[in-house]
């Protein structure tokens, strides 16, 4: 391992793949690569993305698309793909969370399309509180277990040395997607360990993570902190919504129109709604964070007998246990006024998908008009036809 502050600025003419972790501050650096596109060309720095971030191409890449997504994603992967590998700026890059879903030969198929001489960035977060991330960002794909119930499935899925114990196809479980142990083993050997640059964040300063892929792209400093625009639900909240998802899949709600609805129509909308709301941080409980930093201190062994470069600390990936509480009461109440705007996001999604799948039928041959019906009468009906899917009648 090399342990470097900050990085060299990568050769002329060289590629790099930013491919997470999430919640590691991604979106943040997505923004302010987005932002400052204009003038990082003018630097030399071509980002072959469109916008902050194309998710779904990034899934594509990566062999993690869900089956219900629908697009023509995979024609924008390869011409993504043959911008970033014939380039001829002096540095050329990609940022993508979805590609560390990639394991196995996928990573191969990633060499091959981008190039094997590529670069590989991945930004890291202390494991116990990325952990309570991701319990939230699963609550937002219709997850039902409480945090406690959740981090345990995930210990239980993963041993600390990495043996997976779950069945997976596409998915990997958390810990196994995580870990870094497995980046280094599934990754190095492809692109070779020593392009591997690992960054550990600075708790205290919150701009370093922009400094350091300034110095990798060997560009002054142009890049300026992006208000995330994805707040996390205050754990009354987070718990609301957790009731709705058990109750949706208590009625046998499908999980398509749960993720076009609540995934989609309702992702900016609740955005919107949870920037107004207090904070309430979900906090995890001591035993969650003792467990995580066996994980960690396990990835970060394997790290150190490897050839990859970590800009930052490891030890900055271990968090105090005792800043953790023994037990964490579970909410079991929300603000009235809270619940009911939360209400109203949940409501609109569902009419807007309603809508959609109204005009989709609309098309197709003896699709009865909607038209017709009045505004009362309209909800009864698509209430109407919303039980028929459900119970077949």
């Amino acid at each position: 391992m090399r342990s470097v502050a900050l990085p060299d600025a990568l050769p002329d003419g060289s590629r790099f793949i930013h491919i997470g972790l999430p919640k590691t501050g991604t979106t943040a650096l997505q923004g302010a690569l987005d932002r400052a596109r204009p003038r990082l060309e003018e630097l030399g720095a071509h980002n072959v993305g469109k916008g902050r971030h194309e998710m779904r191409v990034g899934q594509v890449a990566a062999d993690g698309l869900a089956e219900f997504w629908q697009g023509s994603w995979e024609q924008r992967w390869q011409e993504l793909a043959r911008d970033f590998r014939t380039s001829t700026a002096r540095c050329t890059f990609w940022s993508s969370e979805s590609l560390s879903h990639a394991k196995g030969e996928r990573v191969a198929y990633l060499a091959d399309e981008l190039g094997a001489d590529t670069h590989v960035v991945v930004t890291l977060r202390p494991l116990a509180p990325l952990m309570v991330s991701q319990w939230q960002q699963w609550l937002r794909r219709r997850g039902v277990q409480s945090l406690e119930e959740w981090a345990a499935s995930q210990f239980e899925a993963v041993s600390v040395g990495g043996e997976v114990s779950v069945d997976y196809i596409r998915f990997a479980p958390m810990l196994h997607r995580f870990s870094l142990r497995r980046i280094v083993e599934e990754w190095g050997p492809v692109f070779g360990e020593d392009k591997i640059v690992l960054v550990v964040p600075d708790a205290r300063d919150r701009a370093r993570t922009l400094r350091v892929f300034e110095h990798l792209m060997g560009v002054p400093e142009v890049l300026e902190a992006v208000p995330e625009g994805n707040a996390s639900l205050p754990y009354p909240e987070a718990e609301m919504l957790r009731q709705f998802n058990r109750a949706y899949t208590d009625h046998d709600g499908d999980h398509a129109t749960w993720m076009e609805a609540i995934g989609v129509l309702a992702r900016i909308p609740l955005r919107d709604y949870t920037n107004t709301l207090t904070p309430q941080p979900i906090r995890a409980p001591r035993w969650v964070a003792e467990r995580a930093n066996e994980y960690a201190a396990a990835w970060n062994a394997a790290v150190e007998a490897s050839g990859v470069t970590v800009v930052g600390d490891l030890a900055g990936l271990l968090v105090d246990p005792a800043d953790y509480a023994e037990e964490v009461a579970v909410p079991t109440a929300v603000d009235v006024a809270s619940a009911g705007r939360l209400m109203d996001v949940v409501f609109s999604a569902a009419l807007r998908h309603a809508s959609h799948r109204h005009e989709a039928a609309a098309v197709a041959p003896g699709a009865t008009d909607l038209t017709a019906y009045g505004g009362r009468q309209l909800l009864g009906e698509l209430g109407r036809r919303a039980r028929r899917r459900v119970t077949g009648r």
